[in-house]
């Protein structure tokens, strides 16, 4: 009995021993100047970056010497069939966003996460337009790369949530500039632009192009902090476009994308609300009109209409286009009740007109409108 015990007693050490898990630690890499090294202003992409199997991959970017490089763009690229020693080779996709010209500083960082067997840094552009710096201007990043994973976004969702990126900073407005590749990190276009800048020849624009149609918008002379809303489509990555319409002084524009649980579901009416009700006098039309600034657009998303005797003829117009209307004796003594599920837009810049035309002699007509300028 004492020689099984034993014998039990020393197999389960052997099982404990077989168990004890293998302590590792995580280990970074570093790889300073990755571009810029050999003095280039051409657009270039880097050698191999060193990999020992690293998951955080962050770039650090600007111009040598804090200098400004006019609207160069760079991103991070993977790939799994390149070769071990030039990475110039194989087929190559950007697992960071693509990141614009940083100003006058250094600390301008690009993040991409995964396990990637070949690593490299991609100058796109050195300049707005493809071409090469100005002058003997030089780009310069540096590379770290480190094995420990940033926590993944989980459960319930809130405003503390909400990712900034920003697009542009401190660019000239006379110069049509483009940031693409920019990641959605909840796979929506959902969110915000916020453009700061003044001093902008009218008919400038921004446009966000993704997997859904464009969004543009068209920019004030005036300027000023401008809150620009993106609606949501779904897509991993979008770009932002701005479009000059000739001289002016520096602007920079933010992304906010909202987390899943600020995206309002199709036909919730949004913010900036413009609801009335209003009754004209006897035998006169009452009209109701949605005013945007230049940038924004009015959308009518329920309209009820009424006479206190006779009837008569509801339209929308957008600007100076009817867009909308019932027959002429649609609109009686009980409520007219029109809903849009996708809400009516009227063109960006222009009112949207609502008109309950007159409902005869002596009779007055009530309209009610529920509807958003944004």
């Amino acid at each position: 009995m004492k020689f099984l015990i034993s014998a039990v007693l020393a197999l389960a050490a052997i099982c404990a021993g077989a168990q004890t898990p293998t302590v590792t630690t995580p280990q970074s890499v570093t790889n300073a100047a990755v571009l810029g090294a050999n003095g280039t202003i051409v657009p270039l992409t880097s050698a191999c970056l060193s990999n020992l199997g690293q998951t955080v991959h962050v770039i650090s970017y600007g111009g040598r010497n804090g200098a400004n490089i006019n609207g160069a763009r760079i991103r991070l690229e993977a790939s799994y069939n390149s070769d071990s020693a030039t990475c110039t080779t194989g087929n190559w996709f950007s697992i960071s966003d693509e990141g614009t010209n940083p100003g006058s500083n250094n600390t301008n960082l690009l993040l991409g996460t995964g396990v990637f067997p070949f690593l490299r840094v991609n100058l796109v552009a050195c300049g707005a337009s493809g071409v090469a710096c100005d002058g003997n201007l030089r780009v310069v990043a540096s590379y770290t790369g480190s094995s420990a994973m940033p926590a993944n976004v989980f459960g319930s969702y809130g405003a503390g949530q909400q990712i900034r990126k920003v697009i542009f900073l401190n660019q000239s407005s006379s110069v049509n500039q483009i940031s693409s590749g920019i990641s959605t990190p909840y796979g929506s276009t959902a969110g915000f632009l916020v453009l700061n800048g003044t001093g902008f020849t009218a008919g400038g624009t921004i446009a966000v192009t993704g997997s859904g149609p464009a969004v543009t918008f068209t920019i004030p002379a005036a300027g000023g902090a401008i809150i620009i809303p993106v609606p949501a489509s779904p897509g991993t990555a979008v770009s932002v476009v701005y479009t000059s319409a000739g001289a002016g002084n520096t602007f920079s524009v933010d992304y906010y994308f909202f987390p899943p649980a600020l995206i309002q579901p199709a036909g919730t009416q949004p913010a900036n609300t413009a609801n009335s009700e209003a009754t004209a006098a006897v035998n006169t039309a009452v009209v109701t009109t949605l005013t945007p600034n230049s940038f924004q657009r009015a959308f009518l998303f329920n309209v009820s209409a009424r006479c206190s005797a006779g009837t008569a003829q509801l339209t929308v117009a957008d600007g100076a286009t009817q867009i909308y209307s019932t027959s002429a004796t649609q609109v009686g003594t009980t409520n007219f009740d029109k809903q849009w599920v996708a809400a009516l837009p009227a063109s960006p810049g222009n009112n949207l007109v609502i008109t309950l035309g007159t409902c005869g002699g002596g009779n007055t007509g009530t309209l009610d409108v529920q509807g958003s300028v944004f």
